[in-house]
């Protein structure tokens, strides 16, 4: 049996926000917090569950309160808020509530387990994953897992089980080699675009770009870069926490949050960190959401509403630019942020829903 308020062996970070987007959001929340309460007791691992609630909106309750909290005492949840006052001394706060990479950054910082996973609230994780996670992480590593997307009926009452959500049909699996369609691939009512070219920080690129260089560009990165398993890395980068602080977390940059997963994974591959990507059934599972809240391939409602809003976002050139001045540069993590990442000097609101406390 579990001793209460072991060591965590493991932290989970994620950022939310109790706003529904993306649809059926508090109904993705409590099975991503069920599922985690779940395999922490049946494998009897300490894991520590670092949500960080960003901007949350007034007129709704706070996530500690909203969300089921089943007792575990392998699972030690704790609720980080930034309030509207932080969040709205960011660029860009008007179009965007919530600057997901930042918040994780809050949670990393304030983690307290050697290894730390970085992910999202609309995921599960296969039990065979949550098995290989109590032993089998070693130091200076950095793991990737395939994502499986499914679509749950997240209107149901009773909400299906975390077991459940793990029996579906898989619509895509976002693999190493790219996508793949078990059952084939859905049509495609408009061919998503290309993201437009704008960035969160001004890394200097001219947004008209001849096709024929962007082709030329393509091929040479496939030669000059290394292939990393960046296909849904923000649903699963797993490394130490030593790691991640020299690296000071995911880019800060005031944007949407396109592509700046990846550059942490080619930061760490610059630093010396093993790469390791597991093979399935170690996987994650990713509950299909509202089109347009987030990328998929079959839709362009993303980047569609992010430009009307004058959000900008990371284009893949400067991403592909940025990598390979990182892997072509002199060995070392080449940390973009400052030493305050993660609101490292700011006293943020804690709650901890098990232990009904706060501080």
């Amino acid at each position: 049996m579990s001793e209460p308020n072991r060591q965590p062996h493991l932290s989970i970070v994620a950022a939310s926000r109790n706003d529904d987007h993306g649809g059926n959001l508090f109904e993705r929340m409590q099975l991503f917090v069920d599922g985690l309460a779940d395999q922490a007791r049946r494998f009897d691992m300490p894991t520590e569950l670092v949500l960080v609630e960003w901007n949350p909106p007034a007129d709704r309750p706070s996530l500690a309160e909203a969300l089921r909290w089943e007792p575990a005492e392998q699972l030690q949840p704790r609720v980080i808020t930034v309030p509207p006052d932080v969040h709205r001394t960011f660029a860009h706060a008007d179009g965007l509530p919530l600057f997901q990479m930042i918040g994780k950054n809050v949670g990393i910082r304030r983690s307290k387990a050697p290894f730390v996973l970085a992910t999202n609230i609309d995921i599960l994780l296969s039990d065979e994953l949550f098995a290989f996670l109590q032993s089998g992480l070693k130091a200076n590593a950095l793991y990737r897992v395939d994502r499986h997307d499914v679509l749950a009926q997240l209107n149901a009452s009773p909400l299906p089980s975390p077991a459940d959500i793990r029996a579906l049909e898989v619509l895509r699996e976002h693999r190493l080699d790219g996508l793949r369609y078990p059952n084939g691939r859905p049509p495609v009512a408009r061919k998503p675009p290309a993201p437009a070219h704008r960035t969160g920080n001004g890394l200097g690129v001219k947004p008209a770009l001849k096709e024929l260089n962007r082709i030329a560009m393509a091929a040479v990165d496939r030669v000059v870069l290394p292939k990393l398993h960046t296909s849904a890395c923000g649903d699963f980068t797993l490394t130490t926490r030593d790691v991640w602080f020299g690296m000071h977390g995911y880019p800060e940059w005031p944007a949407y949050s396109w592509h700046m997963d990846g550059v942490a994974l080619f930061q760490a591959y610059a630093g010396g960190v093993e790469m390791i990507n597991l093979e399935p059934p170690l996987v994650a599972f990713h509950l299909e959401h509202g089109e347009g809240s987030g990328w998929t391939p079959e839709s362009s409602r993303l980047f569609e509403r992010l430009d009307a809003a004058g959000v900008p976002y990371l284009s893949t050139f400067d991403y592909r630019k940025l990598a390979r001045k990182l892997v072509r540069g002199s060995r070392g993590f080449h940390p973009i942020n400052g030493s305050d990442w993660g609101l490292a000097s700011m006293e943020l609101a804690e709650a901890h829903p098990g232990a009904r406390s706060q501080r």
